[in-house]
């Protein structure tokens, strides 16, 4: 489908998102180690730079598809299934390494997804509810 309407180009997540995250993989870290489980507090700071790791390829990603003019939706949706693909297996791998423990890799993803959709979704939110 060939739309001659301008595609959005995102801007990526705020930086703020990866600092709230930074912080709350910290305290994390701090607050787990304090209860003596450091491993436990590492995975999650292992899951928040696994999100934002994610992020980050994706606004690369998407940026590199609409600068080339028309881009194929094919080769964007395989793309990103890949990316995907590594960030799971990565996490997947944690998970069967640490047991128990690696449950806490899918929770610093969670956070740091939950985060970076709250981000996009407030200011999409404060525009509907002034019009």
């Amino acid at each position: 489908m060939n739309s001659t309407a301008p595609m959005m180009v995102p801007v990526g997540t705020p930086r703020r998102v990866f600092v709230i995250a930074a912080v709350l993989a910290g305290v994390g870290l701090l607050g787990a180690s304090l209860l003596g489980h450091v491993v436990v507090g590492v995975l999650l700071l292992v899951g928040v730079v696994l999100g934002a790791a994610n992020n980050v390829l994706t606004v690369r990603s998407i940026l590199n598809f609409t600068a080339a003019g028309d881009p194929d939706r094919k080769s964007f949706a395989k793309a990103s299934l890949v990316r995907l693909a590594y960030i799971s297996l990565i996490a997947a791998v944690f998970l069967m390494v640490f047991r128990r423990e690696g449950i806490a890799v899918l929770a610093g993803l969670a956070v740091f997804h939950l985060l970076a959709a709250l981000a996009t979704a407030v200011p999409v939110l404060k525009e509907f509810h002034r019009a």
